[in-house]
């Protein structure tokens, strides 16, 4: 089975990033989109209906909280954000993880881990 992804940013080095260590520890994990706020996020999360979702918390139009509690369809959510006083909030909306910003490369090896 393949498993898919969607990365959401503000940051385009932040996207490219993530996209990047992801590939390199999880070869087989197939990103199907990236969006750059919570409005495109959460529509792409919907139509395409990727397994996980990587989300940036402080995101134009939606946060990616709000993102995460508007979600219809069973998607894995990983917070990546540099905002570390949102943590109890991301995991009331059924977080699988938080990643606070600047990002470990070993702390997102322990989430892909997690995640298989």
């Amino acid at each position: 089975m393949i498993t898919t992804a969607l990365i959401s940013d503000d940051e385009p080095f932040m996207r490219e990033w993530l996209r990047d260590h992801l590939l390199q520890l999880w070869p087989d994990l197939q990103i199907v989109a990236e969006a750059e706020d919570g409005p495109s996020a959460l529509e792409k999360i919907e139509s395409l209906k990727p397994n996980i979702a990587f989300l940036d918390i402080g995101m134009p139009g939606l946060t990616g909280l709000q993102v995460a509690r508007s979600m219809t369809v069973p998607t894995h959510v990983v917070f990546v954000t540099a905002f570390d006083n949102h943590a109890l909030e991301a995991f009331e909306a059924n977080a699988v993880d938080y990643i606070v910003k600047p990002v470990e490369p070993e702390r997102l090896a322990k989430v892909v881990a997690k995640l298989k």
